[in-house]
């Protein structure tokens, strides 16, 4: 069966997808509608153009290769052969197998993602392109080793957080890792990108030896943080010797809003 996904216009897709973080009230309807016309087969645009994915369930922006072109440009960009590439939130493996294709066999992916069903997701995507270089983590990446109370709004939602445990979803308890600690035993990052709905800064403070030492770039998806993420970056990362703009170069906001960000060492 043909995906809808595949046959609608990329400005449609995206358009969808910015309305949701926009008005927050269309995100389920959104969300939900994704689910529905979201299939599998060859990702049609962007960096990812020619790689099978399964996306059943998930973002209908990824089998159309719609899925923040400019992020997918960025991943590009950054990574080259033999790089190492940390995807922390990795839902379905979208980035990551696109990081996987650019580094190349003498390259390594980690894929972190706590929710059983999007970590099978992800090693099934890894296994329809032989993307031998693609490892999956099933664990949450915070500032504690251990474990963490996770809220999961559904097995294949892109919502599923630490900081949802509060509201009245299922709650689950998952392992948590902090990248300081993965690094000591395994390869250190060229590139990390970030997407954990709200938990950001949890994850970049378990990895700031990391960040010190290896000086990695940093693509941060900020949900809601305002004044917080620019507080912390201020505080914390930019004495590292980093810079931080948007994706699209511009000053971070000070207001609460969803955006992405771009930590750069110099």
């Amino acid at each position: 069966m043909i995906s809808i996904a595949r046959i609608l216009p990329a400005p449609l897709i995206r358009a969808a997808g910015r309305l949701q973080f926009q008005f927050p009230l269309l995100s389920k309807p959104i969300n939900l509608l994704g689910q529905l016309v979201a299939g599998s087969g060859a990702i049609q645009r962007g960096a990812g153009k020619g790689l099978r994915f399964n996306g059943r369930g998930c973002s209908p922006g990824y089998v159309a290769g719609t899925s923040h072109p400019v992020e997918q440009s960025l991943i590009l960009k950054y990574l080259s052969l033999g790089s190492v590439f940390y995807d922390v939130g990795a839902n379905a493996g979208f980035y990551a197998t696109i990081g996987a294709r650019a580094v190349g066999e003498a390259g390594r992916v980690y894929a972190f993602e706590p929710m059983p069903k999007l970590a099978d997701r992800i090693h099934e995507n890894a296994s329809l392109n032989t993307l031998t270089n693609l490892e999956v983590l099933q664990t949450a990446v915070a500032d504690v080793d251990g474990s963490v109370v996770f809220g999961a709004l559904g097995p294949l939602s892109m919502w599923n957080s630490i900081s949802a445990a509060g509201s009245n979803v299922e709650k689950l308890t998952v392992q948590s890792i902090r990248l300081d600690t993965f690094s000591q035993e395994h390869r250190p990052p060229n590139l990390i990108l970030i997407d954990i709905e709200g938990d950001e800064i949890r994850a970049l403070q378990g990895g700031l030896q990391t960040i010190a030492k290896y000086r990695p770039v940093i693509m941060v998806e900020v949900h809601w943080l305002g004044q917080k993420f620019l507080d912390f970056f201020d505080g914390v990362v930019k004495p590292l010797g980093y810079s931080a703009t948007t994706y699209t170069g511009q000053s971070l906001p000070v207001e609460p809003v969803r955006y992405h960000a771009l930590l750069v060492p110099s």
